[in-house]
């Protein structure tokens, strides 16, 4: 199972942050959240998504999604991202695995659908 961002849908209620800190924390610290919906200063309404998975760092923007793995050299002719390094230092997605019932819980609470599963 993954899962997908459509960051067109997104509507930046960071539901997701918080369900994702609860699932690991049984508190809302966004700190511990394995996702993170950000806002870009210089566009008004441009929201993107990262998620950090194991080995993977997810970027869900407007124009695309970008994958990275975590820890390679960042490739110099693309545009850093500033906003990704505070979740590099949390953990995983581990897609709720003991909340096998309902499916990752940024999944089930987002208002837009702009976080689906597939198989």
């Amino acid at each position: 199972m993954n899962i997908r961002i459509d960051a067109l849908k997104c509507i930046n209620c960071m539901a997701c942050e918080m369900a994702c800190s609860f699932h690991r924390d049984d508190g809302f610290a966004f700190l511990s959240s394995s996702i993170m919906a950000y806002r870009a200063r210089e566009k008004k309404d441009y929201f993107g998504v990262l998620l950090k998975e194991e080995e993977n760092l997810i970027t869900a923007r407007p124009e695309g999604i970008d994958i990275s793995r975590i820890g390679e050299e960042a490739d110099p002719d693309k545009e850093a991202d500033a906003s990704a390094k505070p979740i590099l230092l949390r953990e995983g997605c581990d897609l709720c695995e003991e909340m096998e019932d309902y499916g990752p819980l940024c999944v089930v609470i987002c208002p837009v659908d702009a976080i689906t599963c597939e198989e």
